[in-house]
């Protein structure tokens, strides 16, 4: 994966539980977590197959323990857990299960930095054919991974939820090899194939990662769209190895921050643009095609602006102007890029959307509609070029300590009243909004599209839960 060598990117010395790790999806988790550093223990029913697994972990240099559990009986469970508190002496930072989350509490809360990932499905999240039960308890999955998020936020433990579609696995292949059913899944699925197990893992690693610290309570689909900060993004794609070109309308500003990154060995170039030009856009993209010979990987649209206003005092000049800089650029530019997008064969946008396009929030209803429309329109561009090799994600962060930000939470009140609202009790850092965009530019990500990601603490999956409390 290729976030190791960042340094929020790596799992050294962290230890984790791995539930049903010996084939499928739970054997590429393991092994994902293990080449990024992390001591792991699994489990299996089947004790030939957790040896033999063993065994060849051990030879891959992997450090893997196992104990033979069948996770549907509880006594069993306790004992599992009885042994993983025994071999990492009382701490554990990861748990990947299906089960075993009360268990887990008291090592997950011990380690002060907990992570529990619940293998979900796409079932959960919409209805599959002959699938109601399992949907249902996929669903309660979903559900209990916001409810974790919000009370064990105090503990310093965080929740999220995977959901694949269908993914190539030993126990999906029987299935798959059924002609007229696998045209039937392909046909549901923008991006015209199924997943691999490595596109599940990584993303499994990643919110384990201190990377994702600010990502908690959300459900992420892995199905190839079946289920439909500018300067820290620049720093972080750079940092692992992208060519960027930026842009911004204050010269100056452009011309010190290339300097800046000149000095630090980036390759970074910078045209002056007002995003919110129509004439601008198109001479930006012009520059852009010249720069990278008619080819780009990846697009981050992030321009944006907030008028605060109670709804009736909006009139039409703010109407314009926020539909312009929010919603209008980033279309424009998306139709712009498509040609060079689809060019490079593996093209990749990210919207630079807002908690505000997801839940209502205090900062002016057409602030909150272009950001619903932004990442409603990553959904629709992620079913419509997929065709094209392009995938299209929106982030959507809450409160995150930027220059901008810095002056609203001086004051002492309004910050309060931010952190209320947040079960991990704290805001964002840039840093924790930028790891993901480059996430999600990365191959590791190329089965995630159409989704929208919150970056924020838990904020939006919270309904009536405080902060230590």
């Amino acid at each position: 994966m290729a976030m190791v060598g960042s340094t929020d990117g790596s799992l050294e010395g962290m230890t984790a539980l791995v539930a049903s790790g010996t084939k499928g999806l739970g054997q590429a988790i393991v092994e994902e977590l293990t080449e990024l550093g992390t001591i792991v223990h699994t489990c299996s029913r089947n004790e030939a197959e957790l040896n033999k697994c063993i065994h060849e972990w051990e030879i891959k240099g992997f450090k893997v323990s196992g104990s033979v559990c069948d996770v549907s009986s509880r006594s069993e469970r306790e004992k599992l857990m009885n042994t993983v508190s025994s071999v990492f002496n009382g701490k554990l930072n990861i748990l990947v299960s299906y089960h075993l989350s009360q268990l887990a509490h008291p090592l997950l809360k011990a380690s002060e930095a907990g992570s529990i990932v619940f293998m979900s499905s796409v079932c959960g999240v919409v209805s599959v054919t002959g699938r109601s039960i399992y949907g249902a308890t996929k669903g309660a999955m979903n559900q209990l991974v916001k409810n974790l998020a919000c009370e064990w936020a105090r503990d310093n433990i965080r929740t999220n939820s995977v959901a694949p579609w269908f993914i190539r696995t030993p126990l999906t292949e029987p299935v798959l090899s059924d002609e007229k059913f696998y045209k039937e899944v392909i046909s549901r699925t923008p991006m015209g194939r199924t997943g691999e197990t490595k596109k599940v893992s990584s993303l499994v690693a990643f919110l384990c990662m201190p990377a994702a610290s600010y990502i908690t309570g959300q459900t992420i689909c892995v199905d190839g769209g079946f289920t439909i900060n500018g300067h820290a993004v620049v720093e972080e794609l750079a940092k692992l190895g992208a060519t960027v070109h930026t842009c911004s309308r204050n010269e100056a500003e452009l011309n010190k921050c290339i300097h800046e990154w000149e000095i630090n060995g980036f390759k970074v170039s910078g045209s002056v643009c007002d995003v919110s030009s129509r004439a601008e856009r198109e001479k930006l993209m012009k520059n852009v095609s010249s720069l990278f010979n008619g080819k780009l990987n990846i697009l981050i649209n992030k321009a944006g602006a907030v008028v605060p206003k109670p709804t009736v005092e909006f009139n039409d000049e703010d109407f314009s102007f926020l539909m312009a800089i929010n919603f209008e650029s980033a279309f424009h530019l998306s139709q712009l890029a498509h040609p060079l997008l689809k060019a490079s064969g593996a093209g990749s946008i990210v919207f630079m959307s807002s908690v505000a396009g997801v839940v209502s929030v205090s900062v002016g209803f057409i602030y909150g509609a272009t950001k619903g429309a932004m990442n409603q329109l990553a959904k629709n561009l992620a079913c419509e070029w997929a065709k094209d090799s392009i995938r299209s994600n929106s982030v959507a962060p809450y409160f995150i300590r930027t220059p901008l930000v810095e002056q609203l939470l001086s004051d002492e009140k309004f910050d309060k009243e931010v952190i209320s609202q947040t079960p991990m009790g704290r805001t964002g850092e840039m840093k924790e909004v930028s790891s993901l965009v480059a996430f999600l530019c990365m191959p590791a990500a190329s089965y995630i599209t159409g989704q929208t990601i919150c970056v924020d603490g838990g904020f939006t999956v919270n309904g009536f839960s405080f902060p230590g409390t």
